[in-house]
């Protein structure tokens, strides 16, 4: 299984560099989205679409780049998990951050996206 590279957007919103996006495509073959560092980036809303074939999507933080856990959902502190289209924001606020299907499924073919924009003092 190969690791699904994070494409990155630069300039959306207010084009004052203050939001960025991540896009990964994961699938059944490839579930392990690229790690991305983030720690200047305080909002963050991710959004998970697609054909899902019993996949899980998870959400997960590392603040050494080599272990891994998942992250709380903002709206009620339980496992930031998805098992179908939809969208939820992260509590923490860890160094490293990737998506990761947990249960790979049958065929899922997913567009995982993360949009964050920097707290208001550090804005260009």
């Amino acid at each position: 299984m190969a690791t699904a590279v994070a494409t990155v957007s630069r300039d959306i919103g207010e084009r004052d560099g203050s939001t960025i996006k991540y896009s990964w495509p994961l699938t059944s073959t490839n579930v392990d989205g690229q790690p991305v560092e983030w720690t200047e980036w305080a909002d963050r809303t991710w959004t998970v679409t697609g054909t899902w074939g019993g996949a899980t999507c998870s959400f997960e933080g590392s603040n050494d780049g080599s272990v891994y856990v998942t992250l709380s959902n903002a709206a009620g502190g339980t496992a930031a998990t998805k098992t179908a289209d939809g969208a939820l924001a992260i509590i923490e606020t860890p160094r490293y951050v990737r998506p990761k299907l947990t249960t790979a499924g049958t065929d899922a073919v997913l567009t995982v996206i993360m949009i964050a924009r920097r707290h208001t003092g550090m804005r260009t």
